[in-house]
């Protein structure tokens, strides 16, 4: 009988020495189906993609030493897109939890009014997991929607 063993999460934002991981990643993590055309399945195309999300904040998440996820922050009007991956074997494991915690904080810094990503319709499992942290639903449509989490701020008191 096997026993399941806690594994350790760590969230750090992106170096450049974990570029050829993050590439291996998405070489390795590509779906059948794209998930909205992304990660782009042409891997002059998907370096270039990836070179382009760096000008957001990126995040990646290891788990016992492997990257697992990928999270961007893009800034689009004082709000942030969030682009997010995890390698299927790491999925409902916290990963993608553990991401959005580490965005919501940066983002905060930011001074970003909420962060909001567009996902598929037929994406149950992300719908679920991104409501039970906080998502709010903006707008959907038979194949997308977008959802929202507001970042609320404190009062300032003089």
């Amino acid at each position: 009988m096997a026993i399941a063993t806690a594994r350790q999460i760590s969230i750090r934002r992106l170096k450049e020495k974990d570029q050829p991981l993050l590439e291996e990643m998405y070489t390795d993590s590509i779906p059948p189906a794209e998930v909205m055309g992304l990660p782009p399945r042409d891997p002059d195309r998907r370096r270039e993609w990836l070179q382009e999300l760096r000008e957001g904040i990126n995040l990646v998440a290891f788990v016992d030493g492997t990257l697992a996820g990928h999270l961007v922050v893009m800034r689009d009007e004082g709000r942030g897109e969030i682009v997010a991956f995890v390698r299927p074997e790491f999925r409902r494991q916290g990963v993608a939890m553990a991401l959005a915690q580490e965005a919501v904080e940066l983002a905060r810094k930011e001074n970003l009014t909420a962060l909001w990503v567009l996902i598929e319709t037929t994406n149950v499992a992300a719908r679920r997991g991104l409501l039970k942290f906080g998502f709010e639903r903006e707008w959907a449509t038979m194949r997308e929607m977008q959802l929202a989490y507001p970042l609320r701020y404190p009062e300032k008191t003089l």
